[in-house]
């Protein structure tokens, strides 16, 4: 079942009417979207995307009041998922000679992507979030996901490497 986070509801005008808007966020892929329909909906309420009229968006289509709510529905997507993106860290890889998928984190330089690798070597894959705690100085791992998946929805067209959103391809003009 595909589901989604609702952010805002709002109306626009389209051909001289009002029509119903639901602004959220899918919580499979991150992908942000618009419902059309009259939906009696509240904020950070999960909803189905199936058999909806449903469009994808980029950032800055959202309302203020649906990026506010942004990060705290994407927290609640990665808390719900945290298998899922503990074994982001369990299953990293280099991108290339020089580069980690873990240095594409914010808050994580090289000094930590050197902690959770030791980590892995030394006492075997993350269970939980609670494990980054052995890591000295780690910042809170939940928080750091948030914030890559933020960057990246913001700069979908600019971001080279996505971890966790799929990219929004643009129709291209011939």
């Amino acid at each position: 079942m595909k589901e989604a986070i609702v952010l805002d509801k709002t109306k626009k005008e389209r051909q001289y009417r009002q029509i119903s808007i639901i602004q959220c966020i899918g919580s499979s892929n991150f992908s942000l979207l618009e419902i059309t329909g009259e939906e009696k909906v509240k904020i950070q309420e999960k909803i189905s995307t199936e058999d909806q009229n449903v469009k994808r968006i980029t950032y800055n289509k959202l309302t203020s009041i649906a990026k506010k709510e942004l990060e705290k529905a994407i927290e609640t997507i990665v808390l719900e998922n945290k298998e899922k993106f503990v074994n982001f860290f369990n299953n990293a890889k280099p991108i290339g000679t020089r580069r980690h998928q873990l240095d594409l984190l914010p808050l994580i330089g090289k000094k930590h992507r050197m902690a959770i690798l030791e980590h892995l070597n030394k006492k075997g894959k993350f269970t939980s979030f609670d494990d980054f705690k052995q890591i000295t100085m780690m910042p809170d791992p939940v928080h750091v996901i948030v914030e890559r998946i933020i960057e990246e929805i913001m700069n979908e067209t600019e971001e080279k490497h996505h971890l966790f959103t799929m990219p929004f391809l643009k129709k291209r003009q011939f």
